[in-house]
């Protein structure tokens, strides 16, 4: 291709100065691309919409608003898409729509996140290119840094709202305390509104908090000062982003979230989970040297003028269609110019309708008059092929597998893709369903009902058996009961015990009971609690008490009697009223519950000064309603009930844990299940072992 000399004129959004004198990512693009251009011997001007004209070769616009009044002008443009609030508002806003609007009125469009080409799917001339970064001035200085300190570089919040993580701070700050490493979150003013919300992890003493939208030099020196950049971000317009290259290019390691199809060296992607993000940190450190070694050999492939390079590739190609835009020889003269990742494009099939859901399975049927024969994929998120045929119009196929996994489906007429698409529920109806009557299993798996929700950003109807736990505490839920038809979803879920790998990848009961649902909507596994409908009343006792649960639903549950006495007695001497709760009732010596009702129990346990109990629903309702629980479980491992504000009796010098074994499954009709020692005088000794003495010493430590 010829290179010609080029007019180029990028458009300033008119907030900030360029180059930004602050906080500003489009600002610190455009002028990266001046000055790249300008080494390639372009003239570049940088201007306000209200002072163009037809004179410039190219006109690059970075803000949606302002494309538009291009367009109103009849001045041809390229417009690059900076704005993560397409993704957050959905496809319905106006926010999408204008982006949308812009794009279609280009020449060609530019996206720095290559899942946003997917989001736009009515749409053919989007493109990804990547951001870069100066790597001559974002370099390491060699200094000595004998400790490790993590580093935060973000500004936090999401469209208004200050509290909302996008950036993942409180993800970082957790995985720093649990590790006991320093850590510094720097970035602009607005950071101190967000930890207004969150005074626990501002508290954290080996935080160190910059909210003084730190300078060029300034964050340069930030970098240099720590080892391992975190970036645990849920939503971002440009895949990787600024910071994200900036760290590379100073030699520390990143640890955080990607969404993009090029691996990049040092970058080690993890989910927005505690765990993930500790795991990775702790791999860094323990491979340090070999890691950043390999970010030095490659960085480079991420300077600015690399990237611009292939950004005048893309000018060049369309630097003759100026006026009287033809959009197919724009496209198709982009193309040529096109160097990505494995992002190709693709043409769409005429004539044909395809469609898919999620409900009891993937789905896709094909529609149409076309005697073609087609070759369908169902592809997961690890490029791993699930399924695969041949079929014609009017034909579908089904998949078994239940369980949330993100597909592409793909059709290849003979060996030409001419059809992808990804799974995005982005403002789609998807129904999950709780497959247990169980209070324990319900409060246990609905929160990650609205986790799904958030993630997605899809209108969740739920069923439950106990919606009336729910329905005001998520307003934007929609309930309906167990059995309900419900119409215009593109998606269905149901949670539930399955020994069934279609319904379920692991075995449920070898894993912690909220895995189970973690599992089935593919989310990342951490304890979530619930909120629920309980509006406080009057205290029912006088005197300081303490509930306790004696009762469950399976013998191999229950604790002894003679254990049970000599805890209430204890209780007693020291002051203390006991209240026993289940309402099954009890033969001990003990005060019994007279209205068991729901909200008269619930009432009681919110004045109680703790629970004691077993692992059965009562437990699983003072751990919903934030109360601390002693909980008595010696059958079950110590990890599969909930962990917060739970003091765990067990005695692991004992047959112990049966219910978590893979080669056990309970027998729901025998009340003495106990798979190993079943009639012979070690029934039960995994609770039958416990020492009220061990309850009592455990019980000391809260009173």
């Amino acid at each position: 291709m010829e290179h010609s000399k080029l007019n180029i004129t990028q458009i300033s959004p008119g907030l900030i100065s360029i180059p930004p004198n602050g906080w500003g990512a489009i600002e610190k693009i455009i002028w990266n691309y001046k000055l790249q251009l300008e080494k390639l011997n372009h003239d570049v001007n940088i201007k306000y919409i209200n002072h163009i004209d037809h004179s410039q070769d190219i006109l690059h616009i970075h803000v949606a608003n302002l494309a538009i009044e291009a367009a109103k002008l009849g001045i041809p443009y390229i417009f690059s898409l900076h704005d993560h609030h397409v993704v957050h508002y959905g496809i319905e806003s106006h926010n999408y729509k204008i982006n949308l609007e812009a794009i279609k009125k280009s020449i060609i469009s530019i996206t720095h996140a290559e899942y946003l080409i997917d989001h736009f799917p009515d749409t053919d001339k989007l493109f990804y290119l990547p951001h870069g970064v100066d790597t001559e001035f974002f370099k390491s200085d060699n200094r000595n840094k004998p400790d490790h300190k993590l580093l935060c570089l973000a500004n936090n919040g999401l469209a208004g709202d200050s509290s909302f993580d996008r950036k993942g701070f409180l993800f970082a700050i957790d995985a720093a305390r649990e590790l006991n490493l320093p850590i510094t979150v720097a970035g602009p003013i607005d950071n101190i509104e967000f930890f207004k919300h969150y005074p626990s992890h501002a508290n954290y003493e080996k935080l160190t908090l910059r909210c003084d939208s730190p300078t060029e030099d300034e964050i340069l020196e930030l970098y240099r000062d720590h080892t391992i950049f975190l970036h645990p971000s849920m939503l971002e317009a440009g895949h990787p982003n600024l910071t994200l290259l900036e760290a590379l290019s100073c030699e520390l390691p990143v640890v955080g979230t990607y969404n993009g199809t090029k691996k990049i060296d040092g970058l080690f992607v993890t989910d927005r989970d505690v765990k993930s993000i500790v795991d990775s940190i702790q791999y860094v450190m323990n491979n340090y040297i070999d890691i950043t070694k390999k970010i030095k050999h490659s960085i480079k492939q991420h300077d600015w003028s690399r990237i611009v390079e292939r950004l005048d590739g893309m000018y060049q190609s369309i630097k003759s269609i100026k006026t009287n835009v033809i959009n197919q020889e724009a496209k198709q003269a982009y193309i040529k110019a096109y160097d990505t990742t494995d992002k190709k494009y693709v043409e769409p099939i005429e004539n044909l309708e395809i469609f898919t859901h999620f409900v009891d399975g993937p789905f896709l049927e094909v529609k149409g008059n076309s005697d073609k024969k087609y070759r369908v994929q169902f592809v997961d998120d690890n490029g791993l092929v699930h399924y695969e045929d041949t079929i014609g119009c009017n034909m579908w196929v089904r998949l078994n597998r239940k369980y949330f996994t993100k597909w592409r489906v793909n059709i290849y007429e003979g060996s030409t893709l001419v059809h992808t698409k990804i799974l995005n529920f982005e403002n789609q109806r998807v129904l999950i369903g709780l497959d247990s009557k169980s209070l324990g299993d319900t409060l246990a798996w609905f929160p990650y009902i609205e986790e799904f929700k958030n993630k997605h950003r899809c209108k969740i109807i739920a069923s439950t058996f106990h919606n009336d736990f729910f329905k005001n505490s998520y307003p934007d839920i929609e309930f309906v009961e167990p059995g309900t038809v419900v119409h215009n979803i593109i998606a269905k879920y149901e949670i539930g015990w399955f020994y069934d790998n279609n319904k379920e990848p692991e075995l449920p009961n070898t894993i912690p009971l909220q895995k189970t649902a973690t599992n089935i909507l593919g989310l990342p596994y951490r304890e979530l609690i619930p909120n629920i409908d309980f509006v406080p009343k009057q205290r029912p006792y006088n005197e300081k008490y303490v509930a306790i649960a004696t009762a469950s639903t399976a013998g191999l549950k229950y604790w002894t009697k003679e254990g049970w006495q000599e805890v209430i007695n204890y209780l007693k001497s020291e002051g203390y009223r006991v209240i026993h709760i289940s309402k099954e009732g009890t033969d001990l010596q003990v005060e019994q519950l007279s209205d068991t009702s729901m909200q008269n129990t619930m009432n009681v346990l919110y004045h109680a000064e703790f629970l004691i109990g077993l692992s059965s629903g009562l437990s699983w309702l003072a751990w919903a309603m934030r109360k601390k629980v002693v909980m008595i479980s010696n059958f079950t491992e110590a990890d599969h009930e909930f962990q917060t504000d739970c003091i765990r009796i067990t005695n692991t010098q004992v047959c112990h844990g049966c219910w978590n074994k893979s080669e056990f499954t309970f027998d729901k009709g025998d009340w003495n299940w106990c798979p190993k020692h079943k009639n012979t005088d070690r029934h039960f000794e995994c609770h039958r072992s416990i020492k009220a003495q061990t309850v009592i010493d455990k019980i000391k430590i809260i009173l």
